[in-house]
């Protein structure tokens, strides 16, 4: 296509200069002759006019609004509201560093956008999130701009789905996109924008790492499975994130019995068993623990230290092989044990987190995330985390750990 600069379309629009491109079309900026003000026109081609159609049905406060449509044999045109600032692609690359509290509200209003869109008829996918689609104004809106990408969702037939390498998920490179295609971009946007700010992100806001390992799953049936999805996941991140996670102390016999049977450092050709994999150590466990019980030198509590660092990156190997339920819930378990056993309790509340977004109805995590708050001396903590879980739905009836954490409430 042919640059639009100098033209003046359907008698109205004088194209003043070409601001973006991307996708299938070119961006322009061009002046309203009637009214004064100055509108974003989108070219597209005419193969995407049934898209572009339907965009000017949308209206949400995060999306541009579409004010005309302007067709040609060749191409069609969307007259759209102008964003005056930055992408968040161009803060990036001079030299923004964002922080917990903005990647938080930039996910939010990404997700309220998805969510509108997946729940069209026939549903929108918007096909090539990333930093650079998305707006921030000089008012401090943020917008998701530039549907030159997006598809409609007609059943299930291959279908040609722009995206850009780096956040376009994998089933998009054969034709295929649905809503779980974008929230697989939103993880790496998430990600991107974080930069080399993310382990300082995660330490605010230990949930999001789950989040985002879960939308970016390589296969479509293990990530988030919809906007609505996430945005709930997300809420429950922005409310445990103000939950005090001072440095708690640990009961070593209570973490190293549950440790005991996690550790697994071997290494076999056959695939164990899941079971296999958390037994295979426990000689060797039980052996460096009553070495260090009897000998407290330097020497044994180096050994000690080598032993949780590897065990911790042994058991997050784990973690990627054994995707159930079941197993992910006890590797969590056992990963906060390691962490407090080596004092880090940081890291342990952190896993500790993880494991209640991961399964936010499972009783036992309740429990030991309850009884570790209660040994580090944050009973007010532990109250409110036992207040959460009486309205979770989580059935800890038969859940050890929660009946002596409720009796240890009591009690104090």
């Amino acid at each position: 296509m042919i640059s639009l600069t100098g033209m003046i379309l359907k008698m109205r629009y004088c194209v003043v200069e070409e601001i973006g491109s991307g996708g299938e079309g070119h961006l322009y900026l061009a002046r309203d002759m009637e009214l004064g003000n100055y509108w974003a026109v989108k070219e597209l081609p005419i193969s995407k006019k049934r898209e572009a159609k339907l965009l000017r049905l949308l209206e949400h406060p995060f999306v541009p609004r579409m004010v005309d449509y302007i067709e040609t044999e060749e191409a069609c045109y969307l007259v759209m509201e102008f964003i005056r600032g930055k992408s968040l692609g161009q803060l990036q690359r001079v030299g923004h560093v964002f922080t917990a509290e903005e990647i938080l509200s930039y996910s939010d209003t990404v997700l309220q956008v998805l969510e509108y869109l997946h729940n069209q008829k026939p549903p929108i996918y918007y096909g090539d999130l990333k930093p650079d689609n998305l707006m921030l104004s000089e008012t401090g809106r943020l917008y998701l701009v530039d549907f030159g990408s997006a598809v409609l969702g007609f059943g299930n037939e291959p279908r040609i789905c722009m995206g850009t390498e780096g956040f376009a998920a994998p089933e998009q490179y054969q034709g295929k996109v649905s809503e779980r295609s974008d929230l697989f971009a939103l993880g790496k946007t998430i990600r991107s924008l974080a930069g080399q700010n993310w382990g300082r992100i995660l330490w605010k806001i230990p949930g999001l790492w789950l989040f985002v390992h879960r939308c970016v799953q390589p296969q479509e049936e293990k990530r988030l499975q919809s906007a609505a999805q996430a945005k709930k996941m997300l809420l429950n991140i922005g409310k445990r994130r103000g939950r005090t996670r001072k440095n708690m102390a640990v009961v070593l016999g209570t973490a190293a019995v549950l440790l005991a049977g996690g550790m697994f450092f071997a290494v076999r050709e056959r695939k164990p068993s899941f079971k296999e994999a958390l037994t295979e150590v426990t000689t060797l466990y039980y052996d460096t623990l009553a070495e260090k019980n009897t000998d407290e030198n330097a020497q044994v509590g180096k050994s000690w230290e080598n032993l949780c660092q590897r065990a911790e990156t042994e058991l997050q190997k784990i973690q990627k092989e054994y995707k159930e339920d079941r197993e992910q819930r006890r590797i969590l378990l056992l990963l906060a044990a390691n962490a407090e056993l080596q004092k880090e309790w940081e890291r342990a509340a952190v896993y500790y987190e993880q494991l209640l977004l991961y399964a936010p109805e499972y009783a036992e995590g309740y429990g030991k995330y309850g009884l570790f708050l209660l040994r580090r001396g944050q009973r007010s903590s532990s109250r409110k985390l036992l207040a959460l879980y009486k309205t979770s739905g989580a059935d800890g009836t038969d859940c050890q750990s929660v009946k002596i954490w409720e009796t240890q409430l009591e009690i104090g």
